[in-house]
C-alpha cells in the first residue's frame, strides 16, 4: 500500500503519527557520495535557491541527469521539478527511464510539477504500462492531477474504469482517485466504482474525490458512505452533503437527517464536519443544533458552530452569537462569534439584521479587547478601529470604545517578510549538503525538535534530505530562540494550526517534494510558491488538493493529540533541538 495514503488512514485514528510519508527512500546500503558528487548536489541546491535557469544551467542539468551516481540523478530530477522550467521537459524525456525506481519516480514527479499539458500522453503511457513499477505508476497518477487540460481527466477516468485492483495497482488507483477529485467535474462512474472497494484507503480516496467535486450526482453515494465503518471516510462523506448539492437532487431532508445524526458520532472529525456542513442549511432545526453546539467544550465543535451561524445571515442567530462572545468562552469561540456578528452589523443589504447585530457586535468587541489572550485583544482592537459605524459621541458605549482605543495605540501593520538576499557562496551550499543531505542519505537519524505549548509537548522530525534549505533555516531559528513566544493565530478545526510569522523571519524558498501533505505534516504558511514565511503549520488532516504547492519539511512524531487541542492564541513556550 502506498505509504503516503496509508498514513492518511492510520494517523487519523491515533495520537502518534508514526507512519512514513510517501517518497521516503529505504535506508539500504548505499554507495557513498564522493567529493565530486557533493559538489554536484551543492550546485543543484544553488540553482534551486536562485530559481534562475540559463543556458549554462541547462547544460549542467543535462550532464547531472546522466551522472553515474543514482542519488545525483535523483536529486537532479527533483531540482528540475522545483525550477518548473518547461525547457527542462526535453531533458527528462530525452533518454530512457532510469533503471533505478527512485530516480524514475522522481522524474515523473518533476514532470508533474512543470504542469505542461503536452506531457499527458506520456504520463498516460507510464501509468497504464503493466511493467511500470507501482511507485512510478502512482507518481504518474499524481502528476496527472496537477496538470490543467490536455485530456488528463479522460486518462484518469479510463484508468479507473478499466483497471483491476491488485497489489501492483492499488497505490496508483488511490492516487488516481485523489487526482481526478482535483479536476473539473465529469462522469462520476469511474469514482463511484471504487466506493465499494474492500480497501479502506481506496474507499477514502473515492469519497474524498466525490466530496471535493461537490457534484449533486454524487450525493446518493455520499449518503451511503456516511455510514462507513471508517471515521475518516464518514467525515469526508459528511463534507459533501451540503444543502445546495442535496437540494438539487431532492435529498435535502434526508441529508440533513444524516448530518444531525452525525453530530452524535463518537469520532471527533465526523462530529466537527457535521456541524460545519449544517452551516449550509438555514432551517430552524439546523439553527437550533448549531446554537446548542456553541456551548460545546470542544473548540472544534463550538468554533464550527459559530462559523455556521455566521453564514446563515438570520436575525434570530444574533442572541446565540452574542452569548458565545461572552468572557467565559475561549478566545477562538469569542473571536469567531464576534466576526459573525460584525459581518451582520456591516451588512447594509439587510437593515433589520444590521440593526439587530450592531450593538451586540460592539459590546462583544469592547469585551474581547480586555481578554487575557494577547491575540484576542489585538484582534478586537483592530476590528474596533476599522468599524465604520460606531455609537454616537457622548454615549456610554462610545466612551468605552474611545478609552479602549486610547489605551491601545495603533501599531504599524506587519509587513510580509522580504526575500532573503541570495548572498550564499558555493561553499555555504556545500556546507548545507554536508550537514543535512549527506547524513540522511547515509541513513543517520533525522534531526528532531521539541516544542512546549500550554496543551503539552510536540516532537517534530525534520526532513533534511528533502528540504535542506528549510531545515537549515528552521534549526537556526530554533537555536536563536526565535520560535519561543510564537502564537498560533489561525486554528481551523480538522484542517491546520498556523503560527504567526516568526521573529526575524525572511521569505522562504519552497522545496516541494514527494513526501506528501499528510496528517501531522509540518509546513509553513504561503500565498503561492516561494511567497511563504516561517509561520509554521501543523496539519490535522490530509490535503491532497494542495499537493505540489507546499513544502513538506517534517512531521509530528509525538504529540498529535496536543496538536489537535491547540487553541487560537496559544504560544510555543519553549523550544529546543533534541540531542
Amino acid at each position: 500500500m502506498n505509504v503516503r495514503i496509508r498514513s492518511l488512514t492510520l494517523a487519523c485514528c491515533t495520537a502518534l503519527a508514526m507512519t512514513f510519508p510517501r517518497g521516503a527512500v529505504a535506508q539500504a546500503a548505499r554507495p557513498p557520495l564522493s567529493a565530486s558528487d557533493i559538489d554536484n548536489i551543492a550546485k543543484l541546491e544553488m540553482m534551486e535557491d536562485r530559481r534562475q535557469v540559463d543556458t549554462i544551467d541547462v547544460t549542467t542539468l543535462a550532464r547531472l541527469l546522466t551522472s553515474s551516481h543514482r542519488e545525483v540523478r535523483r536529486r537532479t530530477a527533483i531540482t528540475i521539478g522545483r525550477l518548473a522550467d518547461k525547457r527542462a521537459i526535453s531533458l527528462l524525456r530525452g533518454h530512457p527511464l532510469d533503471t533505478d525506481t527512485a530516480v524514475t519516480a522522481s522524474i515523473v514527479w518533476a514532470i508533474g510539477q512543470i504542469h505542461d499539458s503536452t506531457t499527458v500522453t506520456w504520463l498516460d503511457s507510464v501509468l497504464t504500462q503493466p511493467r511500470t513499477m507501482p511507485t512510478v505508476a502512482a507518481e504518474a497518477a499524481i502528476a496527472l492531477g496537477k496538470i490543467k487540460g490536455g485530456g488528463n481527466r479522460e486518462v484518469l477516468a479510463r484508468y479507473l474504469t478499466t483497471t483491476a485492483a491488485n497489489p501492483r495497482t492499488q497505490d496508483a488507483i488511490g492516487e488516481a482517485l485523489l487526482s481526478i477529485g482535483r479536476l473539473p467535474r465529469g462522469d462520476l462512474a469511474p469514482i463511484i466504482r471504487w466506493t465499494s472497494s474492500p480497501d479502506s484507503t481506496i474507499r477514502w480516496s473515492a469519497t474524498w474525490a466525490l466530496a471535493r467535486l461537490r457534484d449533486p450526482a454524487g450525493v446518493a453515494t455520499l449518503l451511503a458512505m456516511a455510514n462507513d465503518k471508517s471515521g475518516l471516510i464518514r467525515s469526508w462523506a459528511i463534507r459533501g452533503l451540503t444543502r445546495s448539492a442535496a437540494d438539487s437532487v431532492g435529498q435535502m431532508a434526508v441529508a440533513e437527517q444524516v448530518l444531525l445524526h452525525a453530530t452524535s458520532d463518537a469520532d471527533r472529525t465526523v462530529h466537527t464536519e457535521a456541524i460545519r456542513t449544517l452551516g449550509s442549511y438555514s432551517d430552524s432545526t439546523a439553527i437550533a443544533m448549531l446554537a446548542a453546539a456553541l456551548n460545546s467544550a470542544d473548540s472544534w465543535i463550538s468554533v464550527s458552530a459559530a462559523e455556521g451561524l455566521g453564514t446563515m445571515r438570520a436575525a434570530w442567530t444574533v442572541p446565540a452569537l452574542a452569548a458565545a462572545a461572552a468572557s467565559n468562552r475561549s478566545c477562538a469561540v469569542r473571536i469567531t462569534a464576534r466576526a459573525s456578528l460584525q459581518a451582520f452589523a456591516q451588512d447594509t443589504s439587510r437593515p433589520a439584521l444590521q440593526a439587530a447585530a450592531r450593538d451586540p457586535a460592539i459590546a462583544a468587541l469592547a469585551e474581547i479587547a480586555r481578554d487575557t489572550v494577547p491575540y484576542c485583544r489585538s484582534t478586537a482592537v483592530t476590528a474596533l478601529r476599522r468599524m465604520t459605524t460606531l455609537p454616537a459621541a457622548g454615549t456610554p458605549a462610545r466612551t468605552t470604545i474611545d478609552s479602549i482605543l486610547a489605551a491601545n495605540p495603533a501599531s504599524a501593520p506587519q509587513q510580509r517578510p522580504a526575500a532573503a538576499p541570495l548572498t550564499r557562496t558555493f561553499a555555504e551550499y556545500r556546507a548545507i549538503v554536508e550537514r543535512w543531505i549527506v547524513p540522511e542519505y547515509m541513513g543517520k537519524a533525522r534531526p528532531r525538535a521539541l516544542w512546549e505549548t500550554p496543551r503539552g509537548s510536540i516532537e517534530l522530525e525534520l526532513y533534511p534530505g528533502d528540504a535542506p534549505l528549510a531545515v537549515d533555516d528552521f534549526v537556526r531559528r530554533m537555536e536563536g530562540g526565535f520560535i519561543v513566544g510564537t502564537q498560533f493565530t489561525r486554528v481551523v478545526p480538522d484542517f491546520v494550526d498556523q503560527q504567526e510569522t516568526t521573529r526575524g523571519g525572511s521569505r522562504l524558498r519552497d522545496e516541494v517534494n514527494r513526501l506528501g501533505l499528510t496528517r501531522a505534516n509540518l509546513a509553513w504558511a504561503t500565498a503561492g510558491l516561494d511567497t511563504g514565511n516561517p509561520g509554521y503549520t501543523l496539519g490535522h488532516t490530509p490535503q491532497p488538493h494542495n499537493e505540489g504547492n507546499f513544502t513538506s519539511m517534517g512531521r509530528v512524531v509525538r504529540g498529535m493529540d496536543v496538536v489537535d487541542r491547540i487553541e487560537l492564541g496559544d504560544r510555543v513556550t519553549a523550544a529546543r533541538m533534541v540531542p
